[in-house]
């Protein structure tokens, strides 16, 4: 039986959400790299506190990487042991079937992305973004406008370019930086929901470990 989208933008988180065996990538480098843990709180405690802005936390998280060696082989080594979950390409080739449009909005790197050749399957990516030199060391990076509570500015931007109502819009999450944005979307889902907070505002809560799950909140049958 054919199915019909039920909204024309679909939106997802990337770290706990599309990939899975990580909260947060950045978590995963830095317990890797076994970076300054009182560092790094102070950097997410000064952003959340509006002391410092989005890309000097950004910056942040990289020069205490780049301090403690970080590069692309041993980033990818990092994430090793992360993975999709179950489901998240039958999932996006559904969707897309569909005519949905779909995008990223996240605070995740684009090499996680890369690793999982998710990219093909989104019309827009709204993440950060870290470059390698020829030798693989980090050359340049640039953070994402919309992590956190940009979120939903983030969604508000991709309905407004494609002219669609905000009630036509969908956005799966798992955490805390996903609150603004659930509360923006027309319909909102959250998979491996880690916040009480945004299980208090999405639509829907996902108990199953398989993306699929989502599907039937998504697309209706005609």
């Amino acid at each position: 039986m054919a199915s019909r989208r039920r909204y024309d933008l679909i939106a997802f988180d990337v770290d706990g959400t599309l990939v899975d065996d990580t909260v947060f990538v950045w978590k995963t480098l830095h317990d890797y790299f076994d970076t300054d843990p009182e560092s790094r709180d102070m950097a997410f405690r000064s952003y959340m506190d509006g002391k410092w802005p989005y890309h000097r936390w950004f910056e942040h998280d990289i020069k205490l990487l780049t301090e403690a060696g970080a590069t692309r082989s041993s980033m990818l080594a990092a994430l090793d042991g992360m993975r999709l979950t179950h489901g998240a390409i039958e999932t996006l080739t559904t969707l897309r079937e569909a005519g949905a449009r779909l995008a990223i909005i996240s605070g995740s790197i684009n090499v996680v992305v890369e690793k999982f050749d998710l990219e093909q399957y989104f019309d827009e990516v709204y993440l950060n973004r870290i470059w390698f030199d020829a030798a693989g060391e980090l050359e340049r990076w640039q953070a994402t406008p919309y992590d956190v509570w940009d979120k939903a500015t983030g969604l508000r931007a991709l309905a407004a370019r494609y002219q669609i109502p905000m009630a036509r819009t969908a956005f799966v999450g798992d955490n805390f930086n996903d609150v603004a944005v659930a509360r923006e979307a027309g319909f909102s889902l959250a998979i491996h929901c880690k916040s009480e907070e945004l299980a208090g505002v999405v639509d829907v809560v996902i108990e199953e470990d398989d993306m699929r799950a989502v599907l039937p909140y998504l697309l209706e049958e005609v």
